[in-house]
């Protein structure tokens, strides 16, 4: 996701800009409706034209930042419920005006270069006539505790964790009581009609934040994409899982829901654990407790204080205590910078590695489909689960993410029902796509790995 510019349209009411003006006309539609300036099909026109700039103090004002202090989190000017850091909030409105996309034909923005260390994972995962071995550069195991009840875990030292990693509500002790309603309604469910294999009418149930099918679809547009040279995708059991209206910032549990759809569709051991509807946030929540007792990275209840009722921020300890308390394997990672290498470089070599494993990268297919997990993944104040990596023809690199603050636009679901259709890719992968303008950002990621007993 690029960096906005001084010179790109600027929407009037808040910070959100972008180069393709079409995106700034669709965020002001849908995030800023009681404020729209379009009164007609010419204004509409003349808006897409121009360039929409505030003086950055009344950007301030609008978007919700109070007392000259723009250092806290900031509630989405949307409705989401989502309270972002000040620096996420362009990216964060970016994401709300992508979920809009339909399918006019706009032309793509050209991706950003990508520096020296990430061209060396362009080189393994493009293919050449001999392929280096990958460096992963600052990658540290992280290591889980499985200490048993009657065990002891060292806890001096251990201090608790404040807002910059448990979030606005780092310090509550229980959530409002609207919003525990909320979550034990959970998400709409919806019935429709389905044929059997024998072609015999069905109902089925699904619900309004979970998606299925879209990996084959993210597949068949990186494939149409010319600007990519060759894409990777995890298992296409995986499904998408967004958050609910208002809900706020629950993405952790949202991303290991969705590593449950692939352990559950893929009868990975342990499944047995999910052999109903997936499990919802207050049940996730007690399930981490459970693997806190159990001695399961249990210094998490010292570091937050506890978790049950609350909207502190999970990260991937708790995803690790959690599968690893119910006997599903995973391995957990930790990516930083070293003398020679950048995180986030660091962080797409360890991905290339991982989608190349020993697979046979001489061959002609573009986009390459398999039978791996997907993988947890976690910056400062955010996570979202990588469900594939590509490499554009510029040597760029993107990874491919369900975002849980990202729910699947209309042009995905249409493109399922209706795979004839041809709709630009590159608009509608963008919400899919992090790249080096969004990941350079940071200098730490946390990587959670589900050990598959069979991968292709």
């Amino acid at each position: 996701m690029d960096h906005p510019t001084d010179s790109d349209p600027t929407c009037p009411f808040c910070p959100f800009s972008d180069a393709d003006s079409h995106f700034v006309m669709e965020h002001v539609e849908s995030c800023q409706s009681e404020n729209d300036i379009r009164a007609s099909n010419r204004a509409s026109h003349q808006y897409a034209e121009q360039t929409l700039v505030l003086p950055y103090q009344q950007q301030l004002l609008l978007s919700g930042f109070q007392d000259g202090q723009p250092g806290g989190y900031i509630e989405c000017p949307c409705g989401c419920g989502e309270a972002v850091m000040e620096a996420e909030l362009p990216a964060h409105l970016d994401l709300h005006a992508a979920e809009e996309i339909a399918f006019e034909e706009v032309s793509a923005r050209p991706p950003n270069k990508l520096s020296e260390p990430a061209r060396s994972a362009h080189k393994q995962c493009v293919g050449t006539s001999s392929l280096p071995k990958l460096s992963l550069g600052g990658s540290e195991p992280l290591m889980v505790a499985t200490a048993g009840p009657e065990k002891c875990v060292p806890t001096e030292g251990i201090k608790r964790l404040g807002r910059s990693e448990l979030g606005p509500h780092a310090h509550e002790k229980q959530m409002p009581s609207w919003l525990r309603r909320v979550l034990e309604k959970g998400p709409k469910s919806i019935l429709t009609n389905t044929l059997s294999a024998n072609d015999a009418l069905r109902k089925a149930e699904t619900f309004e934040n979970e998606v299925t099918d879209v990996i084959f679809v993210l597949a068949r547009l990186c494939d149409r994409d010319k600007s990519v040279q060759r894409a990777f995708f995890c298992s296409s059991m995986v499904h998408q899982i967004s958050k609910m209206p208002r809900e706020g910032g629950f993405c952790g549990y949202r991303n290991i829901q969705m590593l449950i759809t692939y352990i559950k569709n893929t009868r990975l051991p342990g499944h047995e654990w999910f052999s109903g509807e997936l499990p919802t946030i207050l049940q996730l929540q007690d399930m981490i407790e459970n693997a806190w007792d159990k001695g399961f990275n249990s210094v998490g209840r010292i570091e937050t204080g506890g978790i049950r009722g609350t909207r502190k921020y999970i990260g991937t300890p708790e995803a690790q205590a959690l599968f690893s308390s119910l006997g599903i394997l995973c391995v957990a990672n930790s990516i930083g910078p070293t003398e020679s290498m950048r995180a986030h470089d660091a962080l797409f070599m360890n991905v290339a590695s991982y989608f190349r494993g020993t697979r046979n990268l001489e061959r002609e297919d573009k986009v390459i489909s398999t039978d791996l997990p997907p993988i947890y993944f976690q910056h400062q104040g955010h996570s979202m689960t990588i469900i594939g990596f590509e490499i554009r023809d510029n040597g760029s690199a993107n990874l491919l993410v369900f975002d849980p603050m990202f729910k699947a636009p209309p042009a995905i679901k249409r493109l399922k029902d209706t795979p004839g259709l041809n709709p630009d890719p590159a608009r509608i992968l963008k919400g899919y796509r992090r790249g080096t303008a969004y990941l350079q950002k940071y200098t730490a990621f946390e990587l959670l790995k589900l050990q598959a007993t069979c991968q292709t």
